[in-house]
């Protein structure tokens, strides 16, 4: 039987508490997902930064001065998104209780019916159309004697 080489055990750099491994950079297992998550932490953030400055110097709008400088939320080329979690009608907070309207809106309990809350929504129309599509029209010929 042979002896295999024993390898000299080092505390982790980090912690000192645990066992570290050169395939983990001398880090216990737990350091070292810690420190793969700060890894992808900053690379996240060195791209985020790329593409805000990128987009700042190629517009010739912006000075040289602002290398800082991010973009606004509310600008043209960042709008603010449309909140659809409140009534359209008298703005109370809908969270996951709202009702969809076919004119696009979100409301309440209390303004779900179109009647509720003024809906420009045509009905009548979109019936008709909806009907015209199912049952289109059939008609036979009225001479039997053709052939």
């Amino acid at each position: 039987m042979q002896s295999c080489p024993q390898e000299t055990l080092q505390l982790c750099s980090r912690c000192q508490e645990f066992y570290g491994s050169p395939q983990n950079h001398s880090l216990c297992s737990k350091c070292y997902q810690d420190f793969l998550k700060e890894k992808i932490a900053k690379s996240v953030e060195t791209i985020c930064f790329k593409k805000t400055t990128a987009t700042l110097f190629s517009s010739s709008s912006i000075p040289s001065v602002s290398t800082n400088a991010l973009p606004l939320p509310g600008n043209e080329t960042n709008p603010l998104p449309i909140v659809k979690n409140r009534c359209k009608s008298c703005n109370k907070k809908i969270a996951l209780t709202g009702f969809g309207c076919k004119c696009g809106g979100s409301f309440c309990g209390m303004h779900r019916y179109p009647e509720a809350h003024a809906c420009k929504f045509n009905y009548k129309t979109a019936a008709r159309l909806v009907l015209m599509k199912e049952n289109p029209v059939c008609k036979g010929d009225k001479l039997m004697d053709r052939a």
